[in-house]
């Protein structure tokens, strides 16, 4: 498997708190971190880098419709069409008005590894 080999490294603290294992992540796990960074920073939020974020963390309360799934869809299309490591399938939007959520389901091709996994994206109160 290719996944063997150490293309990406980073770290991650939240890795740490969950599961105990150390700070270092490589290769999909990486590049899912940094995906899930970029989709739920406020955009503006980051010093230096004003277009780094997305809507997203803003539509926490904002009604279940269908104006809040279009910016959910438009802003994770953009963040993983952004990133050059990563090529995305298809992106779908699933509507949950009984727990007060929007849900995306972005499959994703992992392109060094040819990897293909769903990112599951999920906005609303809990």
């Amino acid at each position: 498997m290719v996944q063997a080999y150490k293309f990406y490294r980073g770290f991650s603290t939240k890795a740490y708190e969950a599961t105990g294992k150390g700070f270092v992540l490589y290769n999909i796990e990486l590049i899912e971190e940094d995906l899930f960074n970029e989709l739920f920073t406020i955009k503006g939020e980051r010093l230096e880098l004003p277009n780094f974020g997305t809507r997203i963390p803003l539509l926490m309360f904002e009604p279940n419709d269908v104006e809040s799934a279009t910016v959910l869809q438009e802003d994770v299309e953009t963040v993983i069409k952004g990133d050059p490591r990563v090529e995305l399938l298809n992106c779908d939007i699933i509507s949950s008005p009984d727990t007060h959520r929007i849900i995306c389901v972005a499959k994703v091709r992992y392109i060094e590894f040819n990897v293909t996994k769903d990112l599951r994206i999920e906005v609303g109160s809990r």
